[in-house]
């Protein structure tokens, strides 16, 4: 490979799968290309898993501009490594099934007896404890829940020391006397940078509230999730300080949530009070996924609220962190997210009102901004008190 310019780096990838399930994904996020880059070898690769059906491999370039150019692509395949494991590897390994087989929502479908021996059996020969990432990669993808996944130590640590990267909120006001707030996916967990992203949003909140006389627009349709709590320390003006929605466990446990959470919450100010009872329409899609469908819970079955858009990813379950002992974490499904009146999602979470996306007939055309601002207006009657 060889790149020009690439910003946020170029990597090959490869992916097996199951029929129209992914089992396994390896981008080479840890070990990128960037800028500019004489010709290097790289490599990826993954167990094959018996019951796969399809192979698929490229090139991926990142955000950020640039270009990378590849020679020689190819697929090789090789039979398994044998032998034993070096004991670091075992360690990392045993360690990632205790915490799945514990602490899994869905540990219980799972058929140990199958799933153990086919993930060590992946990990025999692991000589250092990156062996043993595809095999725990397998273990998550055996529990079909579809949002539990692994960090390399490098993600790990950005995980948890992230956050100034984040854009800010998009808090402005519309024409038609409605504020708007544009709610990114919010990644990383350093608690400074989530309480100061939370101020901003508070800021912006204030700057715009004069000019918002009919209500919110609270746009959740890029949210693809990540950390859920600084996203809703920003919106605590409009959301209040009452239980928001709880997580589900297997064992029955109820685990009730509010928006102060102390590691990210930040209080408002005193003149943003009112906002409580603000009018709110929310918007979601098919992007809004995992902690942004927990904001969208959030809003359900709050007064003067009401949803517009498409059905969101289908994520709405709950994940927590684990760490494993080379510095490697899982993010484990272990709940399924309900909102304030108990209500349990955890797949799809359909609008009050669908809108139909379609092709925008002009630049700035958007049916389901549109929809949310006429019901605002309607709503709060602020067009008839200003006649």
């Amino acid at each position: 490979m060889q790149t020009a310019g690439a910003k946020g780096g170029a990597t090959l990838w490869l992916r097996v799968d199951r029929n129209a399930d992914m089992l396994l994904l390896e981008n080479g996020m840890d070990n990128p290309l960037l800028g500019d880059s004489a010709w290097t070898r790289r490599v990826v690769s993954l167990p094959v898993a018996a019951d796969a059906t399809s192979l698929a491999f490229g090139v991926l370039l990142q955000p950020g501009g640039g270009s990378v150019t590849v020679r020689n692509l190819r697929l090789d395949g090789a039979p398994a490594p044998a032998g034993a494991i070096a004991p670091d590897a075992a360690e990392v390994l045993e360690a990632a099934i205790s915490i799945v087989k514990t602490n899994a929502l869905r540990a219980d479908t799972v058929d140990w007896a199958a799933v153990e021996p086919e993930v060590r059996g992946l990990a025999a020969g692991a000589g250092q404890s990156s062996d043993v990432y595809p095999a725990i990669q397998t273990l998550l993808s055996r529990l079909n829940d579809r949002h539990s996944y692994f960090m390399r130590p490098a993600a790990a640590s950005k995980f948890k020391s992230g956050g100034t990267e984040n854009p800010p909120a998009d808090v402005r006001s519309l024409p038609e006397g409605v504020g708007y707030i544009g709610v990114p996916a919010y990644g990383g967990g350093d608690p400074e940078a989530g309480r100061a992203y939370a101020t901003r949003a508070h800021e912006a909140l204030a700057a715009v509230r004069s000019s918002a006389g009919c209500g919110w627009v609270v746009d959740l349709r890029t949210n693809g999730g990540g950390n859920m709590w600084p996203m809703i320390a920003g919106l605590t003006p409009l959301l209040g300080s009452g239980v928001l929605g709880s997580f589900e466990g297997r064992d029955g446990k109820s685990d009730k949530w509010t928006a102060a959470d102390p590691r990210f919450a930040v209080a408002p100010p005193p003149a943003l009070n009112d906002l409580q009872s603000a009018w709110v329409a929310v918007l979601t899609g098919p992007q809004t996924g995992s902690s942004g469908e927990f904001v969208a819970i959030a809003f359900r079955s709050r007064p003067r609220t009401r949803s517009f858009g498409l059905p969101t990813a289908g994520l709405s379950t709950s994940n927590d962190t684990f760490p494993l002992p080379d510095g490697s974490m899982i993010a484990l499904t272990t709940a399924v997210g309900a909102d304030r009146t108990g209500k349990r999602y955890g797949g799809q979470i359909e609008p009050d009102e669908i809108v139909e996306a379609g092709k925008p007939a002009w630049p700035g055309d958007d049916a389901t901004l549109a929809a949310a601002v006429r019901w605002l207006k309607q709503a709060s009657r602020c067009g008839a008190a200003t006649r």
